[in-house]
């Protein structure tokens, strides 16, 4: 029995003995993972915060690149698009969006400002939501018709060879000056200033049509032999532009006439 005994604890020993390097090496192996995942969440976390950087920094460089194309067409709208036929696509369609967003939040002031109007012309309670995105939407389908006539007028009319990319490309170029008129009108629409904000409305659409007439005369001017005088031409952009608006005027006039007729 004592053989017996010893021999147990013999076996009992050596399993022990067994054990513990195989408890000791699970425990570096779970040390070991637990690293590795520490390592790989780091390392996740390091690319996802480049990427971000990476993100900011291509938009911000994107923002300095349109700020000094809007300085450099600012400072001589006429002698830089028109003469010296200085224009950029992308910068183009940035302008009309740019514009359209900032009409669309002014003219959504002034729909909430028409709910305390005494005559109330164009009050609606319309959402966020609905009233700017709704105006956002139209405004850019409105500078797609304007485009489209200016190339179909320079196509069949001048007998111009214009490409669409070049006339949108002109047409949002010369509206940079628009864009600082807006800006001045979405403040006075802010804060409700009626007689300001009719003013700088009458300006801001005068404005688009004006700068309109101008790039038509950059490819009226560059065409050899037009057949059609220049003033015609005008005529016809401003004809399918204004066809457009009482097209669409009876669908989309509770949004505008707060703004129109601010009283």
């Amino acid at each position: 029995e004592e053989r017996k005994e010893t021999f147990e604890e013999e076996i009992n020993q050596s399993e022990r003995i067994d054990k513990e390097p195989l408890s000791r090496m699970s425990r570096k192996a779970s040390r070991q993972s637990k690293q590795k995942q520490k390592q790989k969440q780091k390392q996740h976390k390091e690319r996802v915060e480049s990427s971000v950087k990476e993100k900011l920094s291509s938009v911000w460089a994107a923002i300095n690149r349109y700020c000094g194309f809007a300085f450099s067409i600012l400072k001589s709208p006429a002698k830089t698009v028109v003469a010296d036929g200085f224009s950029h696509y992308k910068y183009g369609l940035i302008s009309m969006l740019i514009f359209s967003i900032v009409f669309s939040i002014g003219n959504w002031f002034q729909l909430k400002a028409s709910w305390n109007r005494p005559l109330g012309f164009g009050e609606r309670h319309h959402a966020f939501y609905d009233g700017f995105f709704v105006v956002l939407v139209y405004m850019l389908v409105f500078f797609a018709v304007m485009v489209f006539s200016i190339w179909a007028v320079s196509r069949y009319m001048m007998k111009q060879k214009v490409s669409f990319k070049e006339a949108a490309a002109g047409f949002g170029s010369l509206l940079v000056p628009v864009i600082a008129v807006s800006i001045i009108w979405m403040i006075f629409a802010i804060v409700n200033v009626p007689m300001l904000t009719v003013l700088f409305t009458v300006l801001m659409l005068f404005s688009i049509f004006f700068m309109m007439a101008l790039y038509v005369q950059r490819l009226y001017q560059a065409a050899s032999e037009a057949p059609i005088d220049y003033i015609y031409c005008v005529f016809a952009v401003l004809a399918v532009a204004l066809l457009f608006a009482a097209v669409t005027w009876p669908f989309i006039s509770e949004y505008f006439t707060a703004s129109l007729i601010p009283l």
